[in-house]
């Protein structure tokens, strides 16, 4: 008899939140390895990122028993398109969101990386591919006035290169939030079963570091001859915390998220990078706390909501 798949297999609402809350805060420290490795060029702390988060998660694949034939296949045949396009725009999610935080900083990059929630909830709408409350709505439009606020807009340096880097981030995010969603939908909807075991989620995962790799190995190669000892203590924990960690909890809350939740809970990313701001580099001002607030409340509303409603 065929293992059904764990993807296609009903999670707890509250442990999808919970499993996403802590993504996020994993994320949000992506800012602290890239300004300790910032004497090397963006494209090679991109590249470090893929090559230890593709070693974890390695790791990770071999103990969740994810590396056989049958499985590697089954999971690829079933979303070849989407995986695709899932995997081609990771690289430029991360080159981007790194450039924009050597410009603008931790804060900063991270609440325009999570402009990426404009373009996800323009796709499920758009696509139909599922239905987005308004009190979903709401909430965003509190986050993202939070965002605004922030970046302190008024001031006119809106188009700044760290800004432009900081939403070209947003668009890549918002397609490889979307890819993931409609994988896992479908997955849902397809039921499918899988005769090998094997992780999904991890797979999801995996699947898109390689990217990072392919794309920036070519010229970051010679700077990997570079590194000293404590660099590479920080390319571990960069590839482990913020990525292999951070992404496979992402994908759990991914999975069984409705509506757009996830886009709301995703914001302690940003927070938690503003967090950093104020501590490592003693740059908090009065409206990051502001609008830090209101993208909190955005977040507690959601949480708060109850799952029996959707």
């Amino acid at each position: 008899m065929a293992k059904r798949d764990s993807t296609a297999s009903f999670t707890n609402p509250m442990v999808s939140k919970i499993s996403m809350l802590f993504a996020a805060i994993c994320m949000g420290n992506v800012g602290l390895f890239v300004s300790l490795l910032q004497q090397y060029p963006i494209y090679t702390i991109v590249l470090l990122r893929g090559i230890f988060g593709t070693l974890f998660l390695f790791i990770f694949m071999i103990k969740s028993h994810s590396l056989s034939k049958e499985f590697l296949k089954d999971s690829f045949l079933s979303h070849w398109k989407l995986l695709l396009i899932n995997g081609f725009a990771y690289p430029f999610v991360i080159f981007f969101y790194f450039s924009s935080i050597a410009i603008s900083g931790y804060a900063i990059a991270a609440f325009l990386l999570y402009t990426s929630g404009i373009f996800f909830l323009f796709f499920l709408i758009f696509t139909k591919e599922e239905n987005v409350s308004k009190a979903n709505i709401i909430c965003f439009v509190l986050a993202i006035i939070g965002t605004a606020i922030i970046m302190e807009f008024w001031n006119g340096n809106v188009f700044t290169n760290g800004v432009i880097f900081g939403l070209l981030s947003g668009l890549a995010y918002g397609i490889f939030i979307f890819t993931k969603k409609k994988i896992y939908n479908q997955r849902i909807k397809q039921n499918l079963t899988m005769e090998m075991k094997g992780n999904f989620d991890i797979f999801l995962t995996f699947w898109a570091t390689p990217f990072l790799i392919f794309s920036f190995l070519p010229l970051g190669f010679i700077d990997l001859f570079r590194l000293t000892l404590i660099d590479c203590i920080y390319s571990i924990l960069l590839g482990f915390i913020p990525t292999a960690l951070a992404f496979t909890l992402y994908n759990i809350g991914m999975k069984n998220d409705k509506g757009g939740n996830i886009v709301l809970i995703s914001y302690f990313e940003p927070f938690m990078a503003t967090i950093n701001t104020a501590i490592f580099l003693h740059n908090l001002s009065f409206f990051t706390i502001i609008g830090g607030s209101l993208i909190l409340i955005a977040n507690i509303i959601i949480l708060k909501a109850s799952p029996s409603k959707r």
